[in-house]
């Protein structure tokens, strides 16, 4: 008996051992769909993942700093190939084409929405560090939105929007298309044949070359039942 006890001690160990953690860095847009994935990917492995998330810009910013983040995944396709060019990943990928969508608490379209904006507040995320704010800049102009005959509303990321809109302290607000069920809004206009698809990359970053966790969850992210959540949740996939 003494020796079965032993035994089974040695292989909890050994168990226990090879479990991990993986540290994420989110994008904002993507937090909701990496809760999922994290949630899916507990469930099949020992491993356990911690999240952390911000605007794509602000995280970069942290990893630039060395932050000990084991995985990237970004709002854009910029800050994960500068990473690159500076030799702190092991490797990168896209993971997801995000959406933008304009949310409002009146009814709109595209064709007058520069006179429905006029003297409401809009919320959006700050261009400088959030794609999704980059994003929203591009589909003002293409609608003709003057910034002078509404209030702008600017926060750090795209997050930050979906609550500012959510608590009613806007009346319209640019989302990320996977956030528009939890906004609850009245009324969508989905800006998809007005600012292109979002492309959304991630970086295994150097730190995490030996932890068997983050690439284990590298690895998981491009399986069927990870890429049927990313889906579910609004976005497009790589076709490659």
């Amino acid at each position: 008996m003494k020796l079965i006890t032993a035994a089974l001690l040695l292989v909890l160990s050994a168990t226990a051992t090879l479990a991990g953690e993986v540290t994420l860095a989110v994008a904002s847009n993507f937090l909701t769909t990496a809760e999922k994935l994290e949630a899916a990917f507990e469930a099949e492995t020992d491993h356990s993942v911690a999240i952390s998330h911000g605007s794509t810009g602000q995280l970069f910013a942290q990893i630039d700093l060395g932050a000990p983040f084991d995985i990237y995944l970004a709002g854009d396709a910029e800050r994960p190939a500068k990473l690159k060019a500076a030799g702190k990943t092991v490797s990168t990928r896209t993971y997801a084409f995000g959406r933008l969508a304009l949310v409002s608490r009146i009814s709109i379209a595209a064709e007058t929405v520069n006179t429905t904006v006029a003297g409401r507040t809009l919320a959006l995320a700050d261009p400088t560090v959030a794609p999704y704010g980059k994003a929203a800049t591009s589909a003002m102009e293409r609608l003709g939105l003057d910034t002078a005959t509404f209030r702008p509303v600017l926060v750090a990321n795209v997050g930050q929007v979906a609550s500012v809109f959510a608590t009613g302290n806007a009346d319209m607000a640019f989302v990320a298309v996977s956030q528009v069920d939890a906004v609850n809004a009245p009324f969508i206009l989905d800006l998809e044949n007005i600012v292109p698809p979002i492309r959304q990359d991630a970086a295994l970053l150097k730190r995490a070359a030996d932890n068997t966790a983050a690439t284990a969850f590298w690895d998981w992210m491009a399986s069927e039942e990870a890429q049927a959540i990313i889906l579910a949740s609004g976005y497009g996939l790589p076709t490659e």
